[in-house]
């Protein structure tokens, strides 16, 4: 496969199509800060947008008052605490400033974008996102298509990434890096969408740490056969919700009976728990497809706010940064995209400097995309030991296969680096779910069915020892937060 030595500079390297990356993309821009986004996705928008709503809670843009901060704390109790606040404070300007681009209306308890055809439905986000993208290249900023395939290192600081497109490599410099590649959900047999989130896994390789990987939040109705969440409004009419052979009548009633930010947790806590094993399906005009609660959004990732070691001017947004307020997907997520995407840009456009970056000589490989059989092993493994099929031998055992297929690979140098990384943050997830020895939120042990309160605030962190060639996760409590 050919190598190239073509590279670009820029002030700051966005990673990521989704409305995270476009957010803190298109903000640094307007302040004139030179930015290149690149994404995979320019044909094919990823899931976690074509799926969106776009909505937000009327609530957290039009209360003014210091308890907003409130809204956005979570059931998992892990959330670094100075993120609430970070999210009141800036959630209202950064929303003015969308809805600059894109007009919104009331819709119930919500604000939704307004688009020519009336009515909600799923896609609205999309369409927020390329308003939101239209106004960076607009601004001189730069679209970029691409695999991101490694970042560039010198010591502990990363200078840019290596990226691929149509097999021909390239490189891009910056003074800082950006990534907005959302999470991993696609990596489990009940997540929504594709995206196996190895870039997570290229940054553990490179020394960083990751937080909180086993904590996911989860939409209460998800077709499991698609991948795709099941929303409310998408229920009138012909669809049935069965369990077993049966109409699911407790499982409607509590839908009915919780609303909102509570739909989803105690959607999970009060029927899913206890109903893993009984077969579900919705039937609906397109067939019949297998029903439980999917994996909407990953709620650890990147530590950047964590103490302890880290890379260098590497950032993290969105999905695939640790500081998620997530109990219910209906308008957490995006609020928290906006006003964090916001206060990151504040932050780079004032550290902005010269973006002047020799190429060096670390010029890798394009490497291949992920190995499909081994995306099917990985999945197959995780499903072995996640909620009521959890034991601690199936994910020990997990664990070690990770750690000996990687070691094959790399002597066998059969591949290129998105199979280590994938390995890794598989290996990663499994040593977080045997390091948090409760269940809180959406986390589920049978072996330890209760929260612990002295683990209240505690967060698994997972490193990678690269001497040894496997990662450690142990469970830690925030410190210098606030």
């Amino acid at each position: 496969m050919a190598d190239s030595r073509s590279f670009r500079t820029c002030d700051v390297v966005v990673v990521g199509g989704g409305f995270a990356g476009a957010w803190v993309a298109c903000r640094l821009a307007q302040r004139g800060v030179t930015v290149i986004l690149i994404s995979a996705d320019d044909v094919l928008p990823p899931v976690s947008r074509a799926l969106s709503i776009g909505l937000m809670r009327r609530q957290f843009v039009e209360d003014a008052t210091a308890r907003r901060a409130e809204f956005f704390t979570d059931s998992s109790a892990s959330l670094p605490p100075a993120v609430p606040p970070l999210i009141a404070e800036y959630l209202g300007r950064e929303f003015d400033a969308l809805t600059e681009l894109v007009r919104y209306r009331e819709f119930l308890q919500y604000l939704m974008p307004v688009v020519p055809e009336r009515g909600l439905r799923v896609g609205l986000g999309d369409e927020v996102v390329a308003a939101v993208l239209a106004e960076f290249q607009r601004c001189g900023g730069i679209r970029l298509r691409g695999r991101v395939t490694d970042l560039v290192m010198e010591g502990d600081a990363c200078r840019g990434l290596h990226y691929e497109q149509g097999g021909v490599h390239g490189q891009l410099f910056g003074a800082d890096v950006v990534l907005a590649s959302g999470g991993f959900c696609g990596l489990f047999a009940d997540g929504v969408g594709s995206n196996s989130g190895h870039v997570l896994g290229t940054y553990a390789r490179h020394g960083g740490a990751l937080a909180n990987l086993e904590m996911f939040a989860r939409f209460p109705l998800g077709d499991l056969d698609r991948k795709v969440p099941v929303y409310p409004f998408e229920l009138e009419g012909a669809p049935h919700l069965m369990r077993a052979d049966a109409t699911a009548h407790e499982l409607i009633e509590l839908l009915e009976v919780y609303d909102g930010d509570l739909v989803d947790l105690e959607v999970f806590r009060r029927y899913w728990i206890r109903n893993f094993d009984v077969p579900h399906t919705i039937a609906s005009p397109r067939g019949r497809s297998r029903l439980g609660p999917i994996k909407g959004f990953s709620m650890g990732g990147m530590a950047i706010s964590m103490t302890g070691e880290t890379v260098r001017n590497v950032h993290a947004v969105g999905e695939c940064a640790y500081d998620l307020a997530v109990d219910s997907v209906s308008g957490k997520p995006f609020a928290t995209y906006l006003a964090l995407g916001g206060m990151l840009a504040d932050q780079l456009a004032d550290r902005r400097h010269s973006s002047v970056v020799e190429p060096g000589s670390g010029v890798s490989r394009a490497n291949a995309s992920a190995d499909a059989q081994l995306r099917a092993l990985v999945e197959q493994g995780l499903s072995s030991f996640q909620d009521n099929r959890f034991s601690f031998e199936r994910a020990e055992r997990f664990v070690d296969w990770c750690r000996t297929e990687r070691r094959v690979r790399q002597r066998e140098d059969c591949t290129g680096n998105e199979d280590v990384d994938l390995l890794i943050l598989a290996e990663a997830y499994a040593c977080s779910v045997l390091a948090r020895t409760e269940s809180r939120g959406f986390f589920y042990r049978p072996d330890f069915p209760a929260p612990d309160p002295a683990l209240a605030g505690a967060v698994t962190v997972a490193r990678y020892d690269a001497s040894a060639d496997q990662v450690l996760a142990s469970l830690v409590h925030h410190v210098n937060q606030g």
